[in-house]
């Protein structure tokens, strides 16, 4: 498709059914966060791609319909373009989107409401769209009713996590501080608490606060699910540092350690690949060095 005819099929979208009401499609986050926050609205955001052929398909058969208008009218409208370089890009990678077409919905805050991965028709997105609202309608409920769960450590497990798994890393990481302190904290909760702190600071690149997190429950347990995980949390640390040799002693440690752990196989996949790495390393420095 030619540049013109996709921008003259855009146009028409945003045109159509009366000039809906959540106005023009925006561009950056930035301008959407701050009309998002004007009015408190939800930002529906389109992530394209020119080589996306499913995303130019929804661009010419679903944007213009009367189904979409509707379900997109009380809402932030912004369009990003995954591999700009800029917000596009960010957005992909902070939010975890490897597919196209995927459409996600944040707050005014840019929690991630929700996420519809895949092309589907007018009435059929319009409805999985208003599906993906009341779930997160369901959620906030929770979360303002966060303080009447009280020694209800599972429920405040769950909701920590859900926050994690909606980008808000650093509500997560607050929550699960304060699930680790309690000191009546049933042991496989307070194992799934440590690692799940640790993951969040992992994810959110505080490296450092990661690995106190790991060593204090390193101290606390040696054995179990949670526990195995952790000691593979260590290993993707030290990789993602940049530091192959100390990540390969992490999984070979661990592989030693727990011959018959179902996450056994996840070594056997990663570390082929840091040993390769750690070749290739070796032999340009042997190079450089002649």
């Amino acid at each position: 498709m030619s540049p013109v005819r996709r921008i003259l099929l855009f146009a028409a979208a945003v045109l159509v059914a009366g000039q809906a009401l959540a106005g023009p499609w925006l561009n950056n986050v930035e301008a959407a966060q701050k009309k998002a926050k004007s009015s408190h609205r939800l930002i529906f955001v389109d992530l394209f791609a020119d080589w996306c052929s499913w995303c130019h398909r929804f661009e010419e058969e679903v944007i213009p319909s009367q189904a979409f208008q509707s379900a997109t009218d009380n809402m932030v409208r912004l369009r990003l373009i995954t591999e700009d370089g800029r917000d596009g890009t960010k957005v992909a990678r902070d939010y975890g989107i490897s597919s196209l077409p995927t459409f996600i919905v944040l707050n005014e805050d840019l929690l991630m409401a929700g996420q519809i991965r895949g092309y589907a028709p007018a009435n059929e997105f319009a409805k999985m769209l208003k599906d993906t609202i009341g779930r997160y309608a369901d959620f906030q409920k929770r979360a303002d009713t966060e303080a009447s769960l009280g020694k209800d450590y599972q429920k405040r497990l769950d909701l920590a996590k859900e926050f994690r798994e909606r980008n808000g890393l650093a509500q997560s990481e607050t929550r699960l501080s304060k699930l680790v302190a309690e000191p009546a904290l049933p042991e496989k909760i307070r194992d799934e608490s440590y690692y799940e702190l640790a993951l969040t600071q992992f994810l959110a690149k505080k490296y450092d606060d990661a690995q106190k997190t790991l060593k204090k429950f390193a101290g606390l347990q040696k054995q179990g699910d949670a526990f195995e995980r952790s000691r593979l949390l260590v290993g993707d640390i030290y990789l993602s540092q940049g530091n192959l040799l100390a990540a390969a002693n992490e999984y070979r440690s661990f592989k030693s350690t727990f011959p018959k752990s179902q996450y056994v196989h996840n070594v056997d996949i990663v570390l082929p690949q840091v040993e390769q790495q750690l070749r290739k390393q070796g032999n340009a420095n042997a190079q450089s060095k002649k």
